[in-house]
């Protein structure tokens, strides 16, 4: 795999060798998607618009052109540069954020097929002019399309309780609901070694009873956030941005009367457990001290209130 460019490196370039280093990068987006995965998750978390569209606009027009490009690929790209084209408008402050300037809406129609009552709806729930009233019934199956629909309100409800900015926490809107099923599927209990199976009165380990379905738990997330930092390609920004972001998401369900101040304090008390191991991780990750300072800011300051 290709050197992976940092942000410490990033930050200390001048705007054109910036721009010189994104092109290359996005010039490697078919052979080295993992390389370009990086670097998209690392301009989306400190929020760096102009230079996200920049690399996703050139490994559009790559996807495009190059045949050996997967179908996939360029489902992925396309989808990427339509959020950030939507992100960096709502993000400069309109003054109806749930309409849509004629000039986004010619950009994102040269990307699909799109039609600007379909795209105002959109930007409704993401500015939070549109909101549904949930019950946890129409989410303890985690159903994809609620659990899409959620995720949009909760990208407007980071940016405006928490000032978090769209792209950083739309990181966490596809792995947040990935997490929730393959926690109920089971997908992150713990494995049961081979020698365990075969010892007579050995027993078997069960996971933590989680009867919330919208909380994570200790244990689960552990799996899952190790999944992202241990296999390779390792994506530590989404991590990071899962992680710091679980309290601004249990503030958001206590908002939408889905979960009880007690029980998203008992949650956040459990999820202490993770920070220890999590800042050791990032505090010896190279090229980025800004993510170990993130978890370490995590703490009960930041627990939900109990109104």
């Amino acid at each position: 795999m290709e050197k992976l460019i940092n942000w410490q490196e990033f930050e200390h370039l001048d705007a054109a060798a910036q721009q010189a280093a994104l092109a290359a990068i996005a010039e490697m987006v078919v052979k080295e998607t993992a390389v370009c995965q990086h670097t998209i998750d690392m301009l989306s978390y400190h929020n760096q618009p102009d230079a996200l569209i920049q690399l996703l606009q050139t490994a559009y027009a790559k996807v495009s052109t190059d045949k050996s490009a997967s179908e996939w690929q360029q489902q992925t790209i396309t989808a990427q540069l339509m959020d950030a084209l939507i992100f960096q408008f709502l993000e400069s402050d309109p003054a109806n954020s749930a309409a849509a300037p004629p000039e986004l809406v010619a950009a994102l129609q040269a990307l699909v097929p799109l039609e600007t009552e379909e795209l105002n709806r959109y930007l409704a729930f993401l500015s939070g002019y549109t909101q549904y009233k949930w019950e946890l019934a129409h989410l303890a199956e985690h159903a994809p399309q609620n659990m899409a629909a959620l995720m949009l309100e909760f990208l407007a409800f980071a940016h405006k309780e928490a000032g978090v900015a769209y792209g950083r926490s739309n990181l966490v809107r596809q792995l947040l609901p990935t997490y929730f099923v393959e926690r109920r599927t089971g997908q992150l209990n713990p494995r049961q070694d081979i020698g365990d199976l075969m010892r007579q009165g050995r027993p078997i380990a069960r996971p933590k009873p989680n009867p919330h379905p919208l909380a994570p738990d200790s244990d689960t997330l552990a799996r899952f956030l190790a999944k992202l930092l241990n296999y390779d390609p390792i994506r530590p920004y989404p991590a990071a941005a899962l992680f710091t972001l679980m309290p601004t998401w249990l503030r958001f369900l206590q908002a939408r009367s889905l979960l009880k101040p007690d029980e998203a304090n008992a949650t956040l008390a459990d999820l202490a457990s993770l920070k220890d191991d999590l800042l050791t991780f990032f505090a010896n990750f190279a090229g980025d001290e800004g993510l170990a300072t993130a978890v370490a800011h995590w703490s009960d300051a930041q627990r939900p209130s109990n109104t």
